[in-house]
């Protein structure tokens, strides 16, 4: 705690100001009061009632907490700047933040519980109760934005990253190749609205080439219906390069760019390009593009 100062805090005019108090905060004010604003959007989108029913019931009896507000909960303190399940209880004891919140109550160790419960079929259950969301949006957005939306282009992002945890019982995760115990996030995303459309959890070992293919057919899936009929592209890095995926993307017939590693065939092909093949690049300093035809096996 700081002392409190000798003089009275002036400003420049030279008049006085009320003297500063250091002390116990105010339990009636909250740092986080822009979750009113996330509870009135779940509450017009339906997202809790949405989620609850497709995911089904998680428990015997039909109390307390379910699915949808377990991910609601978790998604609101993390947009409140939590890190970790213990941050469901710093936010348990924000007095007026608990009561602007969409899923007031919500403790670490019930949603620990009740994240146990979840089984792998209603996890990815999840994603068609999002769809819904999804779709719900779009529908209440003014008609000039949707039909941008839907006019496309509509971009698949196909993105991995590894999540660091701790502890030697963490269940799901591994070592990866830089030493890490990690987590890994595979997420499939509608790039222009940045909503996640499908997802799976592997760990530091799992080669997200291997379930991409699935994942974009989910993701496509879960499309608003709009959406899907109008321009949509598929879009990876070099993590990506590999047959099974660019197959997937021909297959449901929509447009697919997967970064190429870079291999003897590429080299030739890039010494082979004429000087006057090469454009600058839109909205990259410095960057030129060159267009080549290559097919890989």
């Amino acid at each position: 705690m700081l002392p409190l100062p000798d003089k009275r805090i002036r400003s420049r005019a030279g008049r006085s100001r009320q003297q500063p108090r250091i002390g116990a905060p105010d339990r009636s004010l909250t740092p986080n009061a822009g979750l009113a604003v996330i509870t009135e959007l779940c509450e017009r989108l339906g997202v809790i009632g949405t989620l609850d029913a497709a995911v089904g019931p998680v428990k015997l009896r039909d109390r307390g907490f379910g699915a949808g507000e377990l991910l609601a909960g978790i998604a609101a303190a993390q947009l409140a700047g939590e890190d970790f399940l213990t941050g469901l209880d710093r936010q348990r004891a924000d007095a007026a933040g608990q009561q602007i919140t969409p899923v007031p109550g919500l403790a670490s160790t019930t949603a620990a519980g009740l994240a146990r419960r979840i089984t792998p079929a209603q996890w990815q259950a999840v994603e068609s109760g999002l769809a819904v969301v999804t779709g719900r949006m779009v529908s209440l957005l003014p008609a000039e934005r949707a039909a941008a939306l839907a006019g496309g282009p509509v971009t698949i992002d196909l993105d991995t990253t590894d999540v660091e945890v701790y502890g030697r019982k963490k269940r799901g995760v591994a070592w990866n190749h830089q030493g890490q115990r990690v987590g890994r996030p595979h997420v499939a995303a509608w790039a222009e609205t940045e909503i996640v459309l499908a997802a799976d959890l592997g760990d530091g070992t799992d080669d997200p080439r291997a379930t991409a293919p699935d994942l974009l057919r989910r993701a496509l899936a879960c499309l608003p219906a709009a959406a899907r009929a109008g321009r949509v592209a598929v879009r990876a890095d070099a993590g990506y390069f590999a047959g099974q995926l660019a197959r997937a993307a021909h297959d449901a017939h929509i447009s697919f760019a997967i970064g190429a590693k870079r291999i003897a065939p590429l080299w030739r092909l890039l010494a082979g390009a004429a000087e006057d093949a090469w454009h600058d690049a839109i909205e990259m300093d410095g960057a030129q593009v060159a267009v080549a035809q290559y097919c890989p096996d």
